[in-house]
């Protein structure tokens, strides 16, 4: 005997009933693995990958805000410096991959909006801000040009993209850094190891025209953007600092002619700090290769000296202190250092040292 032909009525309440249990499901998935970083980051490995650190620092940030007293802007260089290396301070690290100036003034008006009065910033002055051409548009998100709340939780877990995060967060490895269970980023311990053979795909790992971006010129122009932001914290102790590139790097800029563009960029930021001191003046850190994995990203432990020496009073051990400085003596510092990492490859290349 065959069943009765279930009614319209039933047929779309069975409907309603299934999209539920699996918009269950997948807010189950995605609330365990946390991708954007609402709850307590991934349950499973621990392994917090920066799939969206523009959102998902937000969401983090929003729940703890009354915690920290200090904040670290910077690019994805940045995010591996510690928030806890400039203690007694309590700092947020809101830095993200391949963030640009713009990015962070917008973020300081979001930020004070939400009612955040730092007594402490800390900014991480990359040369890419410098480009004259080529620099990508910056990325900033709606809620925040709005300065409004951002999209949720619900809005954010009860989607097949966030599905699609939480997968690739469980079984694919992503880049060599990524965020632990504290949410303080690491390297990977199977990050590749840096050959300076192939610097150049430094900056911009993925990037089609990384090579192209080598020979761009430098522009001061941007260096006012620095005392814009440095404005937004009226408050505040505004430290600056460059962070570390391969000696390698330095000297290529040199040989092409742009090593003074950048300088000058960098001399004409230095004027809206009352520290800054350049970790990427060639020395004894950037010229090694096993303290980065791309000549780029530093070890989490140089992060550190550099934090000890933004917050000391004496002068920095190593880097050069640009704040003060004469623009000349800027430039000698570099030409003298450039020198001396020119002559230590010549002789290890004679001595066929590694």
């Amino acid at each position: 005997m065959s069943r009765p032909p279930i009614s319209f009525r039933r047929y779309m309440a069975l409907t309603a009933l299934s999209a539920a249990a699996v918009c269950a499901i997948a807010f189950a998935i995605n609330a365990a693995v946390d991708p954007l970083w609402h709850f307590g980051g991934n349950r499973f490995t621990g392994v917090n990958p920066h799939f969206n650190e523009r959102l998902s620092k937000i969401n983090l940030l929003q729940r703890r805000m009354a915690d920290y007293d200090c904040l670290i802007f910077g690019s994805s260089r940045g995010t591996l410096m510690p928030g806890d290396a400039f203690a007694p301070h309590r700092c947020f690290n809101l830095s993200f991959a391949s963030g640009q100036i713009e990015e962070f003034i917008a973020y300081a008006d979001y930020l004070r909006h939400l009612g955040m009065r730092p007594k402490l910033v800390v900014v991480g002055v990359d040369g890419f801000n410098f480009l004259r051409e080529g620099r990508d548009p910056p990325s900033i998100p709606d809620f925040v040009r709005e300065l409004r709340a951002p999209p949720g939780v619900l809005a954010d877990y009860l989607s097949a993209g966030s599905l699609a995060l939480s997968w690739q967060a469980l079984t694919q490895p992503g880049t060599p850094r990524y965020y632990d269970r504290n949410f303080d980023c690491v390297i990977r311990a199977d990050a590749p190891a840096f050959d300076p053979a192939r610097f150049r795909s430094a900056e911009g790992l993925q990037r089609n025209d990384a090579r192209r971006r080598q020979s761009i010129p430098f522009d001061s122009a941007n260096s006012r953007l620095y005392g814009e932001l440095a404005k937004r914290f009226p408050d505040a102790r505004v430290l600056a600092y460059v962070p570390p590139v391969s000696a390698w790097r330095i000297d290529e800029m040199e040989r092409n002619g742009l090593l003074d563009g950048y300088l000058d960029a960098l001399y004409a930021t230095a004027g809206h700090f009352p520290r800054l001191i350049d970790f990427s003046l060639p020395g004894e850190q950037t010229a090694r290769t096993d303290n980065t994995y791309d000549g780029s990203h530093y070890a989490v432990a140089v992060n550190r000296e550099m934090a000890a020496q933004l917050m000391s009073e004496g002068a920095p051990a190593w880097g050069v202190e640009v704040t003060g400085a004469g623009r000349d003596v800027y430039q000698r510092r570099y030409r003298q250092a450039l020198l001396a990492f020119r002559d230590a490859q010549e002789f290890r290349a004679s001595a066929h040292l590694p």
